[in-house]
């Protein structure tokens, strides 16, 4: 009985652990760069989402909810009951994978269909084009989300 008692705690204990490496895993993050701002979004393994806008001004929590995913389908069923779901697609292309957002209103971005992204990225691999939602790292997502946004001037230098 003794024996039995250990390889079943054995098991609950491996089983444990690889449902938590295998949750940390599949925890994805997103960035979008607005020129003088930023969008990331958090799609958390426990089925749950934050959207975060980064500016000069403060880092703010904009919407959280449930995500979930059918193939390249995401939808995005925001907590706040005034909010809209909304979708996107996850697309890879050149290496990259980004979301291209499918619903008007949508909390993490605007509409920009993924053929317009695919043709901007061929147009100049070097660049990611602005308002898209390219996946990032955790540290990445981490260390930007706890700071504002660097205030820039754009435009011709005198």
């Amino acid at each position: 009985m003794r024996k039995y008692t250990i390889l079943v705690t054995s098991f609950l204990f491996a089983t444990l652990l690889d449902c938590t490496l295998s949750a940390a895993q599949n925890t994805r993050y997103f960035k979008a760069e607005h020129g003088v701002a930023a969008t990331y979004l958090k799609l958390a393994a426990n089925g749950r989402y934050k959207v975060i806008d980064r500016e000069h001004v403060g880092v703010l929590l904009t919407d959280e909810g449930r995500w979930r995913q059918d193939g390249a389908l995401l939808t995005f069923t925001p907590t706040d009951p005034k909010k809209t779901s909304y979708q996107a697609t996850e697309n890879k292309y050149q290496g990259k994978v980004f979301l291209a957002i499918t619903s008007v209103d949508a909390a993490a971005g605007i509409v920009i269909t993924a053929e317009d992204t695919k043709k901007d990225l061929d147009a100049d691999p070097q660049y990611l084009p602005d308002h898209v939602l390219f996946k990032i790292s955790a540290k990445t997502y981490n260390i930007e989300t706890k700071q504002n946004y660097p205030f820039r001037y754009i435009g011709k230098k005198s």
